[in-house]
């Protein structure tokens, strides 16, 4: 019967269309039945007399539009409303249903060329607008969005809408000194806003000022609480390093809302930065009862008892949680603690289970790499790399890097170089193959060209540490470019404060400078840094000899010498300089 009412409705329509291109003349209008294109469409705006309108034609296409739309079909519903605005170019509605109709149908650059057009002649249309910033946005056009917001914002400066969606749009462009006068305004005019107070939030976060961030969400959380605005203040709690705090919130959701997972997980991972594992554990086990992957709870209560050393714990959790699924992540996380524990045969058992398709596969075969390493197999580590190699889609840069490696291991210097310099081909820019490559030079006595191959280092990447205190020492040793070195081995200071080495040799350049002061207080701090290395306090023993502190000079040779057993030639050198205090009487 619904089919027959149907028929008989569809019947109707098609003899409604009859008539009205009887009595409208449309086919005046329409010639053949073909459209104007949208552009000019979008022009016929413009026209002003309705003497040009032919209202039964377009309120006959406008009815036939909406009854498509209704069914669904939305390009017959764009070919009726396209033609109802040839027949009547002033009809607003009819104009507003077609950029939504293109958006439906994907053709948003349509949509958008149709947009510009249509404002041009309708500039005040503040809902078309909109409409088209938010266009601009879906063409990730966001600064030509922002200009079609603040255009509306021109016309509209009070309206509070306006406004967020405005701020709204610059926090997004990170950009929040636009931002902040237009939430200020608004909170001015409504010290409640819901939404002000959270935009505000966000804004304070950029800028860094996390406390008044706080006050912000806790205004907006008075006005109108929810979890998920709760979670993002216990977040900033955890970056401020308020912990009691954010677990406070955390259980307060929790309380609420029994079963919010994502509450339960933060709270747990506030328990684990302030190291509270027995409280991690007893959430983790409440959550693991309603969570959606529940095997997923496990493996984190596995990586808890594995931090606590507990490996004998982890490994039976996970064999257990691979019993029932094959989960990637588990099966390498437990071929890491059977490694761990010695379990070689084993940890390489789960390891090669891995499927090449996992995400895991690359960590699981360099594994499997450093295992048969601590085997002494080397061949066998070696076939594998170079299998791993051989395989296009799963090289990468580490396996040239850990094969160059294996060889030098088995004293093939010249094999190691071609393995680097064929990486190299492949990767001909990467900054890890060619410090690697400029190491081995250095080692085999090229130092020029190690030197070279450290400046291109530098050139294509300016804040390699490593690369800088190479050229930075090496002009130091050489008694070169020292203004050079010394801005060198500062960059590479301000990028790693804390590795020893890089201090040795920002004293080793304040030596050659003739600056002692200033070489004492930086060796000093890399002995502190690298307390066992003998070069370093080769070094401090040298800068504290040319101070005049033999006393302090003679004991540093001496730790030194402790520490060069696997540098013949540096000991040697040692000792000697140890004779000449000694036989000379200098002390």
């Amino acid at each position: 019967m619904r089919w027959l009412v149907f028929r008989s409705c569809h019947l109707l329509l098609v003899a409604l269309s009859c008539l009205g291109l009887l009595l409208c003349g449309c086919q005046q209008k329409f010639g053949t039945g073909a459209t104007k294109d949208l552009s000019q469409q979008a022009s016929l705006l413009s026209i002003k007399d309705d003497s040009e309108s032919d209202f039964g034609c377009s309120y006959f296409y406008a009815l036939w539009g909406r009854h498509a739309e209704l069914l669904l079909r939305f390009e017959e519903a764009l070919d009726a409303y396209q033609k109802a605005l040839i027949c009547d170019p002033r009809a607003e509605y009819i104009s507003e249903k077609i950029p939504l109709l293109l958006l439906r149908l994907e053709r948003t650059d349509e949509a958008a060329i149709w947009l510009q057009r249509y404002l041009a002649t309708h500039p005040d249309e503040t809902g078309m607008r909109l409409l088209y910033a938010k266009v601009l946005l879906r063409q990730k056009k966001n600064s030509q969005a922002m200009e079609q917001y603040q255009l509306i914002s021109d016309r509209h400066p009070d309206d509070p809408a306006i406004l967020l969606l405005l701020a709204e749009m610059y926090l997004s462009a990170n950009q929040p000194d636009k931002a902040q006068p237009l939430l200020e305004r608004i909170l001015s005019v409504d010290q409640t806003s819901y939404s002000g107070h959270v935009l505000m939030a966000r804004l304070l976060q950029l800028q860094e000022k996390p406390d008044e961030a706080v006050a912000h969400y806790q205004m907006a959380l008075q006005r109108n609480w929810s979890s998920e605005l709760q979670m993002e203040l216990g977040e900033l709690f955890i970056k401020m390093n308020r912990y009691d705090e954010a677990a406070a919130l955390y259980k307060e959701i929790i309380d609420r809302e029994d079963h919010n997972q994502s509450a339960r997980i933060a709270l747990v991972h506030v328990y684990l930065l302030q190291k509270k594992d027995e409280q991690a554990l007893a959430e983790l086990n409440l959550l693991k009862s309603f969570a959606d992957q529940p095997r997923r709870v496990d493996l984190t209560i596995a990586r808890i008892y594995a931090k606590q050393k507990h490996y004998d714990k982890a490994i039976i959790i996970v064999e257990k949680i691979l019993e029932k699924e094959n989960i990637p992540e588990a099966r390498y996380f437990l071929a890491v603690m059977l490694a761990q524990e010695g379990k070689y045969d084993r940890a390489l058992k789960q390891a090669r289970m891995i499927d090449r398709k996992a995400s895991e596969y690359q960590d699981a075969l360099f594994l499997q790499v450093r295992i048969l390493q601590e085997q002494k197999r080397l061949e066998a580590a070696r076939r594998l790399l170079e299998k791993g190699i051989a395989a296009g889609d799963l090289r990468n840069v580490e396996m040239y890097v850990m094969l160059a490696a294996l060889h030098q291991l088995q004293g093939k210097d010249e094999l190691s170089r071609k393995v680097l310099l064929q990486g190299l081909d492949v990767y001909p820019d990467d900054e890890n193959l060619l410090y690697e490559y400029g190491l081995q030079l250095e080692n085999s006595g090229d130092h020029n060209e190690a030197l070279l191959v450290m400046q291109k280092i530098i050139e294509l990447k300016p804040d390699n540490a490593a690369a800088l205190n190479f050229v930075g020492y090496s002009w130091a040793d050489k008694k070169v470019n020292l203004d050079k070195a010394l801005d060198y081995i500062q960059r590479a200071i301000a990028l790693k404060p804390q590795n020893g080495y890089i201090h040795d040799s920002l004293g080793w350049v304040y030596y050659r400078m003739g600056m002692l002061e200033q070489a004492v207080k930086e060796l000093e701090a890399a002995v502190q840094l690298s307390p066992d290395d003998a070069a370093i306090l080769d070094h401090l023993g040298d800068v504290y000899l040319e101070s005049g502190r033999i006393q302090q000079a003679l004991e540093t040779y001496k730790k030194a010498v402790k520490f060069s057993t696997d540098d013949v030639k540096l000991k040697r050198r040692i000792l000697e300089k140890i004779r000449i205090i000694e036989r000379q009487g200098l002390l």
